[in-house]
Formats: structure tokens, C-alpha cells, sequence
């Protein structure tokens, strides 16, 4: 019985990496069209998903693993893999638009000029006097 429940378990993870996949996909979308509210409702959705995936982790754990269930686990590392490349892809996508919105502030608001000294200020002072008195 602990197989069958062992299985049934991994089958549960799955579905749930399964589903987390779909709205780290649906994530993607959503950044490229800048739709900051619907990004808040899935990664609700998301939080959802992973307190689900936790908690079936930790069961999980208290579970005999004997029993063949290599194809369980090998099918739920390649969707673990998947997600893993698609939230990369999510967090490249965010930064690059995060700099972009630096960028245009940068371009929008005015600098002011510099308070170093410049070559201009240099002419006015008088050449060849220094304020060290090499004598004393």
C-alpha cells in the first residue's frame, strides 16, 4: 500500500509542476505585455501552487520509498527542469525591464551639472601660484 500511495503522491506532484509550469508560461506572456495586474493574480496563483507542492513534499517524505517509481520521478525532474528554465526566463525578461525603466527615467529626468571642478574653473585661477610656500 505504501507504493501505491507513494505513487499516487508523485502523480499529485506532477499535476502541481504540471500546473506551475502553465502559469510561469502565462507569466512570460503577461511581462512582455506589461499587465502588472494580472502578474499580481498569478503569482497568487503561484504561491497557491507551491504551499500545495510543500505540503505533498513533506508527506512525501514521511512515505517508505521502496517500489519502482522511477518513471514518477523521472518524469516530475524533467517538468522541475522545464519550470526552472521558463522562471530563467521570467527573471531575465523582469530584469532587462527593469533596466529599461531606469533607463527611461534617467533619460527623462535632467542631470544636474557637474559640481566637480572643471578645465574652466582652472583658467580662472592665476597659473604658477601655489598656496604651499615651499620656503617655510
Amino acid at each position: 500500500m505504501p507504493e501505491h500511495s507513494l505513487k499516487a503522491l508523485l502523480q499529485q506532484q506532477i499535476t502541481l509542476h504540471k500546473s506551475l509550469l502553465e502559469l510561469a508560461k502565462q507569466k512570460t506572456e503577461i511581462i512582455k505585455v506589461n499587465n502588472i495586474e494580472q502578474l499580481n493574480q498569478l503569482i497568487k496563483d503561484e504561491q497557491k501552487h507551491i504551499r500545495a507542492i510543500s505540503s505533498l513534499e513533506s508527506k512525501r517524505g514521511q512515505l517508505d520509498p521502496n517500489g519502482d517509481i522511477q518513471e514518477e520521478k523521472a518524469e516530475l525532474l524533467h517538468v522541475i527542469l522545464k519550470l526552472k528554465e521558463v522562471n530563467e526566463l521570467n527573471q531575465d525578461l523582469l530584469t532587462q525591464s527593469m533596466q529599461l525603466v531606469s533607463l527611461n527615467l534617467d533619460l527623462m529626468m535632467p542631470q544636474p551639472d557637474s559640481m566637480n571642478y572643471s578645465k574652466d574653473n582652472e583658467e580662472n585661477d592665476q597659473p604658477g601660484r601655489s598656496m604651499f610656500d615651499s620656503q617655510a
